[in-house]
């Protein structure tokens, strides 16, 4: 079962969607069991809908995006490697 903070990570990191199925099936049971987590997914799918919207009317250049990426990215903790909690 993955931990709160794992599921965190993967959302926020859009890792889900490259996921291989068994780390999506186990995202989504995470999300039926934790209704935090389903809060932070709707807040993060909210966020990105307005940030969408910001920059609809000036489509940033891919190096652009991908510096505010990896700065988000940077100030997310590391995801455990190791952790006998992320058995899928």
């Amino acid at each position: 079962m993955l931990t709160c903070k794992e599921v965190s990570r993967t959302i926020a990191s859009d890792e889900v969607t490259t996921a291989d199925w068994r780390q999506r099936l186990a995202v989504k049971l995470h999300l039926l069991m934790c209704r935090h987590c389903r809060r932070y997914t709707r807040q993060m799918q909210a966020i990105g809908e307005a940030a969408r919207q910001i920059l609809s009317d000036t489509p940033p250049d891919r190096g652009s995006r991908d510096r505010l990426r990896d700065s988000i990215l940077d100030q997310l903790p590391p995801a455990a490697e190791n952790d006998s909690n992320s058995r899928v």
